[in-house]
């Protein structure tokens, strides 16, 4: 019984011990020995989460994108906060495309859509107020209707429909 004892948890420790697995996981293993000091085993390997953080080697200016990672927190007024607050807003990074970063803003309430993705350069990411140097910004409001649109060049609004 102690050999088969120890030849499990050998095979559930060396299952651990995994290369390439993104995230943690549980092994579970199966063994027996195999004379007094070796034991033979099988396991399987369960991931339980993936690695976030992982962005593919993409770590220009010290940031690393990371797919739908929560950038900042906001509260009702626009400030930015360290952890979502009730009645506020939350904006994710979706990814980084050259020296852009397109974001979306959401309601932290009912996690709802706040914004469509958009494109932000990295000292705007923390602006509440912020707005596309080139493109479109529509807003929608908490339940999910859309509140305006509005069209940016050159970092000007050139259209807006309410």
């Amino acid at each position: 019984m102690k050999h088969i004892l120890f030849a499990a948890t050998l095979a559930a420790a060396l299952s651990a011990c995994t290369v390439g697995t993104p995230g943690m996981s549980v092994g579970l293993g199966v063994g027996t020995s195999i004379g007094r000091h070796v034991g033979l085993g099988t396991s399987i390997n369960i991931p339980v989460g993936l690695d976030r953080t992982r962005s593919g080697g993409n770590t220009k200016d010290g940031v690393n994108v990371v797919e739908e990672q929560i950038v900042t927190y906001f509260d009702a007024q626009g400030n930015a906060r360290n952890q979502s607050v009730k009645g506020g807003f939350h904006r994710q990074l979706i990814s980084k495309r050259s020296n852009e970063y397109i974001v979306q803003d959401f309601y932290s309430d009912n996690n709802q859509k706040r914004t469509d993705p958009y494109t932000l350069p990295r000292n705007r990411l923390m602006d509440f107020r912020a707005h596309p140097e080139d493109g479109t910004l529509t807003t929608y409001a908490y339940n999910g209707n859309v509140m305006q649109q509005q069209v940016f060049k050159n970092g000007k609004l050139v259209n807006a429909k309410y």
